[in-house]
Formats: structure tokens, C-alpha cells, sequence
């Protein structure tokens, strides 16, 4: 397979945050970093006594955590208090995540997520020595994702 001449720079994406799967925050001003999920599948081994190798099968789909690092603020309605909401909901509350690689214009895909929940949230951290922006951070835990292409 030849080089490609057509990559995408993923400094310039787009990062939505949603309670509802219908009204969407962008985030991206806040957001730093969408840790790509790695989407496992359980299995299962089993050996007899005849043979040196396992008998392997594959089964369901493990659950997906997506880990965000955000910028804090002390805005209201920024993206750190909108996940804190999330987390600190009894029970916890529903959480969506979608974000667009090429920037979220029409024609670029997006991947969003099923109805979820905040799976960990990271209050600000305070460091003497630090001369950057704080940052912290949440994880959002889902059943799946989906790649579709944005529609604007």
C-alpha cells in the first residue's frame, strides 16, 4: 500500500458533551485531548487433554471508557462543571461524548456514543510548581460508538 497523501491533523477537532443525546455542548474550546478507546471482546479458552492448544471462542463486546482532558475553568456551564454535574448525580447521570477528528464540518465523520455515564471525574489539581493551565479530566463509560458523518 502506497504512503497517503491525505491525513488529518487532530489538533483542529471538535468535542461535544451532551446529558440528553439531543442537546450538545461543544467543548472544544476546554477539551485537550479524547484518549482513543481501544474496544475489546471478551473470550474464553478452554484445554483438553488431547492437544497442545487452547480451544478459543469469542463472545460480546467489553464496555468502552473514554477518557477527556479538559482545561479548568470556573465558568459556569464550562466542560469541567458539565461532567462534574454528570458524576455527582445520585445514581449517576446519563452522559454522551461525540467528537469529530476533521473538526465536526459537513462531510467529516463523527463518532458519538450510546447513552452512558460519567465513569471518573478529575477535580482540579493545584501544583506550586506548575506554570501551565490546570488540567483535569472525566471519563465517559458506554456500551458503543458510532461513525457517522456529520450532517450540517
Amino acid at each position: 500500500m502506497a504512503q497517503t497523501t491525505n491525513s488529518i491533523w487532530g489538533g483542529a477537532a471538535k468535542v461535544e458533551f451532551s446529558s440528553d443525546g439531543s442537546a450538545w455542548t461543544d467543548i472544544s474550546g476546554h477539551a485537550n485531548n479524547v484518549d482513543a478507546p481501544s474496544v475489546e471482546r471478551r473470550q474464553g479458552e478452554g484445554w483438553t487433554f488431547d492437544g497442545e492448544y487452547p480451544i478459543v471462542k469469542v463472545g460480546k463486546r467489553q464496555s468502552i471508557r473514554i477518557p477527556v482532558r479538559i482545561i479548568y475553568t470556573e465558568q459556569a456551564a464550562d466542560a469541567s462543571d458539565l461532567a462534574r454535574t454528570q458524576f455527582e448525580l445520585a445514581g449517576g447521570g446519563t452522559a454522551y461524548l461525540r467528537w469529530s477528528p476533521g473538526g465536526g464540518d459537513s462531510g467529516d465523520y463523527q463518532y458519538t456514543t450510546d447513552a452512558g455515564f460519567v465513569q471518573a471525574y478529575t477535580y482540579p489539581p493545584v501544583n506550586s510548581e506548575e506554570d501551565g493551565p490546570l488540567m483535569t479530566g472525566f471519563t465517559v463509560q458506554c456500551a458503543q460508538i458510532t461513525k457517522s458523518v456529520v450532517a450540517t
